[in-house]
Protein backbone atom coordinates (compact mmCIF):
# COMPACT_ATOMS: atom_id res chain seq x y z
CA UNK A 1 0.00 0.00 0.00
CA UNK A 2 1.19 3.45 -0.66
CA UNK A 3 2.06 6.09 2.01
CA UNK A 4 -0.75 8.44 0.32
CA UNK A 5 -3.62 5.45 0.34
CA UNK A 6 -2.61 4.58 3.37
CA UNK A 7 -3.29 8.30 5.06
CA UNK A 8 -6.77 8.29 2.98
CA UNK A 9 -7.45 5.11 4.78
CA UNK A 10 -6.56 6.06 7.77
CA UNK A 11 -8.61 9.56 7.72
CA UNK A 12 -11.56 7.45 6.77
CA UNK A 13 -11.22 5.51 9.66
CA UNK A 14 -11.13 8.03 11.93
CA UNK A 15 -14.15 10.14 10.49
CA UNK A 16 -16.03 6.82 10.81
CA UNK A 17 -14.53 6.04 14.65
CA UNK A 18 -12.96 2.89 13.22
CA UNK A 19 -9.51 1.61 14.42
CA UNK A 20 -6.94 2.34 11.48
CA UNK A 21 -4.44 -0.19 11.22
CA UNK A 22 -0.48 0.76 10.44
CA UNK A 23 0.36 -0.83 7.00
CA UNK A 24 3.57 -1.80 8.56
CA UNK A 25 5.53 -3.49 11.66
CA UNK A 26 7.54 -0.92 14.06
CA UNK A 27 9.70 -1.80 16.59
CA UNK A 28 8.12 -3.33 20.02
CA UNK A 29 7.96 -1.59 22.70
CA UNK A 30 7.01 1.79 23.72
CA UNK A 31 9.76 4.65 22.94
CA UNK A 32 9.39 8.67 23.10
CA UNK A 33 11.65 11.09 21.68
CA UNK A 34 11.12 14.47 22.99
CA UNK A 35 12.24 16.94 19.59
CA UNK A 36 12.18 20.61 22.07
CA UNK A 37 9.17 22.31 23.03
CA UNK A 38 6.18 20.06 23.65
CA UNK A 39 7.15 17.67 20.51
CA UNK A 40 7.43 14.19 21.30
CA UNK A 41 7.62 11.30 18.54
CA UNK A 42 6.34 8.34 20.19
CA UNK A 43 6.61 4.97 19.10
CA UNK A 44 3.82 3.06 20.67
CA UNK A 45 3.60 -1.00 19.38
CA UNK A 46 4.54 -0.04 16.15
CA UNK A 47 1.85 2.94 15.73
CA UNK A 48 4.35 6.35 15.04
CA UNK A 49 2.25 9.43 17.23
CA UNK A 50 3.96 12.79 16.95
CA UNK A 51 2.69 15.89 19.45
CA UNK A 52 2.62 19.34 18.62
CA UNK A 53 4.68 19.50 15.91
CA UNK A 54 7.07 23.03 15.61
CA UNK A 55 9.78 22.73 13.51
CA UNK A 56 10.89 26.35 13.18
CA UNK A 57 14.50 27.70 13.77
CA UNK A 58 16.31 30.60 14.58
CA UNK A 59 14.94 34.71 15.75
CA UNK A 60 11.89 34.05 14.20
CA UNK A 61 10.57 30.50 14.87
CA UNK A 62 7.36 31.15 14.86
CA UNK A 63 5.16 34.40 15.13
CA UNK A 64 3.05 35.02 18.30
CA UNK A 65 1.40 37.14 20.99
CA UNK A 66 3.70 36.99 23.93
CA UNK A 67 2.13 35.89 27.15
CA UNK A 68 4.96 37.10 29.27
CA UNK A 69 4.31 41.04 28.17
CA UNK A 70 1.40 43.33 29.63
CA UNK A 71 -1.35 44.32 27.24
CA UNK A 72 -5.25 45.43 27.37
CA UNK A 73 -7.01 42.14 27.41
CA UNK A 74 -9.62 43.81 25.10
CA UNK A 75 -7.17 44.24 22.67
CA UNK A 76 -5.11 41.36 22.68
CA UNK A 77 -1.43 40.72 23.43
CA UNK A 78 1.62 41.96 20.90
CA UNK A 79 1.88 40.02 17.97
CA UNK A 80 5.67 38.80 16.96
CA UNK A 81 8.52 36.64 16.25
CA UNK A 82 9.76 34.31 19.02
CA UNK A 83 12.80 32.99 19.06
CA UNK A 84 14.21 29.28 19.10
CA UNK A 85 17.06 28.80 21.47
CA UNK A 86 18.24 25.71 20.45
CA UNK A 87 18.65 23.61 17.30
CA UNK A 88 16.06 21.60 15.79
CA UNK A 89 16.97 17.97 16.47
CA UNK A 90 15.51 16.08 13.29
CA UNK A 91 12.75 14.01 13.00
CA UNK A 92 13.60 10.17 12.92
CA UNK A 93 10.95 9.38 11.15
CA UNK A 94 9.80 10.04 7.57
CA UNK A 95 5.77 9.63 8.11
CA UNK A 96 3.63 9.63 11.09
CA UNK A 97 0.22 7.47 11.21
CA UNK A 98 -1.43 10.10 13.81
CA UNK A 99 -0.82 13.63 15.13
CA UNK A 100 -1.80 14.49 18.37
CA UNK A 101 -2.71 18.27 19.35
CA UNK A 102 -2.79 19.77 22.87
CA UNK A 103 -4.48 23.32 21.38
CA UNK A 104 -3.42 24.99 18.65
CA UNK A 105 -1.31 27.53 20.12
CA UNK A 106 1.19 28.55 17.61
CA UNK A 107 4.20 27.48 19.91
CA UNK A 108 2.52 23.79 19.59
CA UNK A 109 1.38 24.04 15.92
CA UNK A 110 3.38 26.27 14.64
CA UNK A 111 3.94 28.23 10.83
CA UNK A 112 6.18 26.17 9.48
CA UNK A 113 4.55 22.61 10.79
CA UNK A 114 1.56 23.56 9.70
CA UNK A 115 3.02 24.43 5.79
CA UNK A 116 4.66 20.82 6.50
CA UNK A 117 1.94 18.34 7.76
CA UNK A 118 0.22 16.55 5.28
CA UNK A 119 -3.13 17.54 5.59
CA UNK A 120 -4.65 13.70 5.43
CA UNK A 121 -2.17 12.03 8.45
CA UNK A 122 -4.85 11.91 10.75
CA UNK A 123 -4.68 14.44 13.30
CA UNK A 124 -6.64 14.52 17.00
CA UNK A 125 -6.97 17.62 18.62
CA UNK A 126 -9.43 19.87 21.69
CA UNK A 127 -13.18 20.25 20.22
CA UNK A 128 -13.03 24.03 20.11
CA UNK A 129 -9.79 23.95 18.09
CA UNK A 130 -11.18 21.46 15.13
CA UNK A 131 -13.42 23.74 13.11
CA UNK A 132 -10.33 26.35 12.24
CA UNK A 133 -7.85 23.06 12.23
CA UNK A 134 -10.51 21.70 9.40
CA UNK A 135 -10.77 24.92 7.48
CA UNK A 136 -7.15 25.02 7.02
CA UNK A 137 -7.45 21.44 5.20
CA UNK A 138 -6.11 19.20 8.57
CA UNK A 139 -7.86 15.87 8.80
CA UNK A 140 -8.71 17.02 12.56
CA UNK A 141 -11.40 15.07 14.22
CA UNK A 142 -12.16 16.22 17.88
CA UNK A 143 -11.95 13.58 20.59
CA UNK A 144 -13.85 15.28 23.20
CA UNK A 145 -12.80 15.02 26.76
CA UNK A 146 -12.67 11.41 28.49
CA UNK A 147 -13.46 10.18 24.42
CA UNK A 148 -11.35 7.54 23.75
CA UNK A 149 -9.91 5.87 20.58
CA UNK A 150 -8.33 2.46 20.04
CA UNK A 151 -5.78 2.29 17.41
CA UNK A 152 -4.81 -1.34 16.21
CA UNK A 153 -1.37 -1.36 15.84
CA UNK A 154 1.08 -3.63 14.22
CA UNK A 155 2.72 -4.74 17.26
CA UNK A 156 -0.19 -4.41 19.79
CA UNK A 157 -3.34 -2.34 20.44
CA UNK A 158 -2.93 1.74 21.56
CA UNK A 159 -6.05 3.39 23.19
CA UNK A 160 -5.94 7.29 23.48
CA UNK A 161 -8.19 9.18 25.91
CA UNK A 162 -8.32 12.52 25.59
CA UNK A 163 -7.99 14.43 29.43
CA UNK A 164 -9.00 18.23 30.22
CA UNK A 165 -5.94 20.41 30.19
CA UNK A 166 -6.53 23.75 31.94
CA UNK A 167 -4.60 26.44 30.61
CA UNK A 168 -4.88 29.20 33.91
CA UNK A 169 -5.98 28.83 37.30
CA UNK A 170 -7.56 32.24 36.74
CA UNK A 171 -11.22 31.06 35.57
CA UNK A 172 -11.38 33.84 33.69
CA UNK A 173 -8.14 33.56 31.65
CA UNK A 174 -8.98 29.81 30.91
CA UNK A 175 -12.00 30.67 29.82
CA UNK A 176 -10.40 33.32 27.19
CA UNK A 177 -7.55 30.13 26.30
CA UNK A 178 -9.70 27.48 26.10
CA UNK A 179 -9.88 23.93 27.23
CA UNK A 180 -6.74 21.94 25.53
CA UNK A 181 -6.66 18.50 25.65
CA UNK A 182 -3.97 16.27 27.34
CA UNK A 183 -3.86 12.89 26.33
CA UNK A 184 -3.41 9.40 28.25
CA UNK A 185 -2.16 6.79 25.69
CA UNK A 186 -2.09 3.11 26.97
CA UNK A 187 -0.01 0.36 24.96
CA UNK A 188 -1.24 -2.97 24.94
CA UNK A 189 1.60 -5.32 23.59
CA UNK A 190 3.77 -8.72 24.07
CA UNK A 191 1.53 -9.42 27.06
CA UNK A 192 2.61 -6.21 29.00
CA UNK A 193 0.03 -2.66 29.13
CA UNK A 194 2.12 0.37 29.33
CA UNK A 195 0.40 3.68 30.16
CA UNK A 196 1.87 7.46 29.21
CA UNK A 197 -0.20 10.47 30.51
CA UNK A 198 1.03 13.61 28.31
CA UNK A 199 -0.92 16.68 29.75
CA UNK A 200 -0.40 19.37 27.91
CA UNK A 201 -0.85 22.46 29.05
CA UNK A 202 -1.98 21.92 32.02
CA UNK A 203 -2.27 22.68 35.87
CA UNK A 204 -3.25 20.14 38.48
CA UNK A 205 -7.02 21.77 38.10
CA UNK A 206 -10.45 19.88 39.79
CA UNK A 207 -10.98 19.19 35.85
CA UNK A 208 -7.99 17.02 35.83
CA UNK A 209 -7.99 15.60 39.02
CA UNK A 210 -11.24 14.41 38.01
CA UNK A 211 -10.73 13.11 34.95
CA UNK A 212 -7.36 11.06 36.06
CA UNK A 213 -9.51 9.66 39.39
CA UNK A 214 -8.90 5.97 39.60
CA UNK A 215 -6.90 5.49 36.71
CA UNK A 216 -4.05 3.17 36.96
CA UNK A 217 -0.52 3.62 37.68
CA UNK A 218 1.41 5.46 34.87
CA UNK A 219 4.32 4.23 33.73
CA UNK A 220 5.35 7.96 32.08
CA UNK A 221 4.47 11.36 33.24
CA UNK A 222 5.22 13.98 30.76
CA UNK A 223 4.41 17.73 32.36
CA UNK A 224 4.17 20.88 30.52
CA UNK A 225 7.09 23.20 32.27
CA UNK A 226 7.97 26.85 31.17
CA UNK A 227 6.26 29.14 34.00
CA UNK A 228 4.85 31.08 31.16
CA UNK A 229 3.30 34.11 31.73
CA UNK A 230 4.39 35.15 35.04
CA UNK A 231 3.90 38.88 35.35
CA UNK A 232 2.22 39.26 32.01
CA UNK A 233 -1.17 40.47 31.35
CA UNK A 234 -2.24 36.97 31.50
CA UNK A 235 -0.62 35.55 34.38
CA UNK A 236 1.04 32.09 35.00
CA UNK A 237 -0.31 29.97 31.98
CA UNK A 238 1.92 26.81 32.35
CA UNK A 239 3.32 24.85 35.07
CA UNK A 240 6.50 26.36 37.33
CA UNK A 241 8.99 23.40 39.09
CA UNK A 242 6.86 23.15 42.00
CA UNK A 243 3.64 22.60 40.66
CA UNK A 244 5.12 19.98 38.58
CA UNK A 245 6.75 17.97 41.22
CA UNK A 246 3.83 18.44 43.07
CA UNK A 247 1.58 17.19 40.61
CA UNK A 248 4.10 13.80 40.00
CA UNK A 249 3.55 13.40 43.51
CA UNK A 250 0.39 13.13 43.58
CA UNK A 251 0.17 10.76 40.70
CA UNK A 252 3.24 8.50 41.74
CA UNK A 253 4.41 7.58 38.42
CA UNK A 254 7.48 5.14 37.24
CA UNK A 255 8.65 8.06 35.64
CA UNK A 256 8.54 11.93 34.78
CA UNK A 257 9.56 13.20 31.75
CA UNK A 258 9.18 17.34 31.59
CA UNK A 259 8.99 18.77 28.19
CA UNK A 260 7.63 22.48 27.43
CA UNK A 261 11.04 24.27 28.88
CA UNK A 262 14.95 25.71 27.24
CA UNK A 263 13.88 25.22 23.78
CA UNK A 264 12.11 28.79 23.08
CA UNK A 265 12.71 32.18 24.59
CA UNK A 266 9.17 32.39 25.55
CA UNK A 267 9.69 30.14 28.55
CA UNK A 268 10.91 31.51 31.96
CA UNK A 269 11.81 28.50 33.70
CA UNK A 270 14.01 25.41 32.70
CA UNK A 271 13.56 21.81 34.42
CA UNK A 272 16.40 22.75 37.34
CA UNK A 273 14.15 23.44 39.81
CA UNK A 274 12.38 20.21 38.85
CA UNK A 275 15.67 18.26 39.45
CA UNK A 276 16.17 20.06 42.97
CA UNK A 277 12.95 19.18 43.97
CA UNK A 278 13.76 15.35 42.72
CA UNK A 279 16.70 15.20 45.11
CA UNK A 280 15.05 16.86 47.98
CA UNK A 281 12.25 14.52 47.93
CA UNK A 282 13.55 11.16 46.89
CA UNK A 283 10.00 9.84 45.69
CA UNK A 284 10.01 6.90 43.82
CA UNK A 285 9.80 7.98 40.62
CA UNK A 286 12.89 8.13 38.03
CA UNK A 287 13.19 12.19 36.71
CA UNK A 288 14.03 11.84 32.84
CA UNK A 289 15.87 14.52 31.78
CA UNK A 290 16.98 13.53 27.53
CA UNK A 291 18.49 16.52 25.68
CA UNK A 292 17.03 17.43 22.68
CA UNK A 293 16.32 14.45 20.33
CA UNK A 294 17.01 12.20 22.84
CA UNK A 295 15.07 8.79 23.05
CA UNK A 296 13.84 6.79 26.24
CA UNK A 297 12.57 3.55 26.33
CA UNK A 298 9.78 2.26 28.72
Amino acid sequence: MKRREFLQLCGAGLAAGLSPAAARSGSAGVHVRWLGGAMLEIEAAGLRILTDPCLGEGAEAFVMGDPNEMFDLSKGPNVKPHARLTPFPGLAQEQYDLVLLSHAHEDHFDQAAQAWLDRQVPLLAPQHDTAALRQKGFAAQALTHGAARRFEAPDGLVTVTAVPAVHSLNPRIAAILGLGNGYLIEVEAGGQRQRIYWAGDTFDAEPVAAALAGQAPLDLFIPHLGAVGGGGALGQISMNCGQAADFAARLAPKAVLPVHHSTYALYQEGPEGLRAAHAAAAPAWQLRLPAEGGRITL
